[in-house]
């Protein structure tokens, strides 16, 4: 059974509103380093900031190198989730699968990896019976925390 037109019109707009996203972090990214000359090493403002442009560099990478290469739908699935949680935002099921560049099969698996491992939670959506929310768990929160202080 395929994808049905919404979806498939979902998915572009979503994949589309994220490399123009990219395009214009580039952007401004280059400029701050002319600006700032050569050999200046620009750090990222904030933790969103910086799992923001992982993200990207990362839908970047597979457009020009190819998905093939690489696949770390788990990493894609945290690097969406700790942006939004930066964000104050909540993250469907849905949202998680599409962040995961991956089929929705594929990354419904790896999500119940993360949930297993203890680094997320699935709650049910109040407002929406049909829906489930995920969240970071503090275990996965922490681990985001400390990795992106590193970089």
């Amino acid at each position: 059974m395929g994808m049905s037109m919404n979806n498939r019109n979902e998915y572009g707009y979503v994949a589309m509103m994220r490399a123009r996203a990219a395009i214009d972090d580039l952007t401004k990214l280059l400029e701050v380093q002319q600006a700032a000359g050569a050999d200046a090493q620009v750090r990222p403002k904030s933790p969103l900031e910086a799992v923001s442009n992982l993200y990207r560099v990362r839908r970047m990478r597979d457009e020009v190198l190819g998905k093939d290469l690489f696949g770390e739908p788990t990493w894609d699935i945290l690097l969406d989730l700790y942006a939004m949680h930066q964000q104050g935002r909540e993250c469907s099921v849905k949202s998680v699968c599409i962040a995961s560049a991956v089929a929705p099969t594929t990354a419904l698996r790896w999500f119940n990896v993360l949930l297993g491992k203890g680094l997320l939670t699935r709650l049910d959506d109040p407002r929406d019976g049909r829906r489930s929310i995920v969240q970071m768990t503090e275990k996965g929160l922490r681990a985001m925390d400390e990795l992106v202080a590193r970089i």
